[in-house]
Parts: structure tokens; sequence; C-alpha cells
């Protein structure tokens, strides 16, 4: 009779155990919404494109000098030599009219532009010579002084007075000086370039 009692008690364990299995784990499921975007890249930017000098004389060398950052490619038009992205870098151009250059820096569907002109100026003044016909002289004794200029649009020589045809590439003038005098050329050009020289005159 003891035998059975135990047997009875295990199977209704037993039946206890299979009715009441062990919960399950909550599936824990990603939040919606809260992704991190990637950050937006750096934008193309031209830094630096200008002239120098903006305005040379026909013929003369000028630098054309670009930077640009994130970019991918770069062009200048009208194209001038050959160019690749830099932070900084100059071309030698001489460029024998005015003209606009456009700095284009890309990378794929975004550019930007920007413009420099290099307008060519007139060619600077020159005074080639100035002579005169001896450098000491008797007190008002005749003193000639001549000069030759290039690219003049206007020349002055003083004191003295103009001896024979004068303009703005060759001229003379001549004095009677009765102590020592400088003599002094002054040309200019259309430009408003300026170039002076001198000359004494010694009386004893």
């Amino acid at each position: 009779m003891p035998l059975k009692t135990v047997v009875l008690v295990s199977i209704v364990w037993l039946n206890a155990c299979s009715l009441n299995p062990p919960p399950k784990q909550a599936e824990v499921k990603p939040a919606q919404g809260n992704r991190v975007a990637a950050p937006a890249p750096d934008p193309v930017r031209i830094t630096q494109f200008y002239a120098s000098p903006p305005n040379p004389s026909k013929g003369e060398k000028t630098l054309i000098c670009y930077g640009v950052e994130n970019a991918t490619e770069v062009r200048i038009d009208p194209p001038v030599d050959r160019v690749w992205p830099s932070l900084a870098r100059c071309l030698e151009l001489h460029p024998s009219k005015t003209v606009t250059y456009t700095l284009t820096a890309a990378r794929g569907p975004e550019s930007v532009s920007n413009s420099v002109t290099v307008a060519i100026a007139p060619p600077a003044v020159k005074i080639i010579e100035v002579s005169i016909n001896k450098l000491n002289f008797a007190p008002g004794e005749q003193v000639t002084v001549c000069y030759k200029v290039e690219h003049a649009t206007q020349v002055t020589l003083s004191p003295g007075q103009w001896f024979g045809p004068h303009d703005n590439a060759l001229g003379c003038i001549s004095d009677h000086p009765a102590k020592t005098t400088t003599y002094t050329v002054k040309a200019t050009g259309a430009g408003g370039s300026v170039d002076t020289e001198h000359v004494t005159a010694t009386v004893q």
C-alpha cells in the first residue's frame, strides 16, 4: 500500500510540470526611425583665383593662380594649360589681348565657378637715350640736350628752349646757362607710366 501512494504522487508531479512550460524570452526588435545619417561631404570651394599682374603690357608675362578644395576636377576656360585640383597652383601666360578666364571646380553634379579678367595695358613708356653735346661749359656757352623715347604720349625737357623739330619720340633743347644746370627729361605713357632721366651741364 505505501508503494502505490508514492507512484501516484510522482505521476501527479510530472503532470504538473508538463502543464507549465518555461516562459519564452521576449523578442527584442530594433527601434525604427533612429538610424544615424552619414555626415554630408564638405562643399566644393574655390579658395583663390587671380592674375598677377592683372594688367600686363601686350606680350608680357602674367600669372593665373588658383586653389580649390574638395573638388575632383577643375578646368579653365578658355583653356590655357593642363589643370588639376590643387590647393595652390600658378600658370604663366603671355596674353596678346584682354581676356576673361573662368575657373570651374566640380565633384560629380556639384560645381562652382569664378572669373578673372586680364586686361592688356598700353606698353610702358621708356626713355632710350638722353644726350648732351659735352659735359663742361664756359658760362653762357650753348648747351644742347636731346632725347629718344618709346611709347610716350607726352615728353617734357627743361630748362631750355626747343631746338628744331620735336615730338614724343625725338627732340632737343638748347640753353646758355650761367651756372651748373641739371636738365630733366620726363616721359609719360598712355597707361600713366612715367620715366625720368637727368643730365648735368657743369659750368666752370
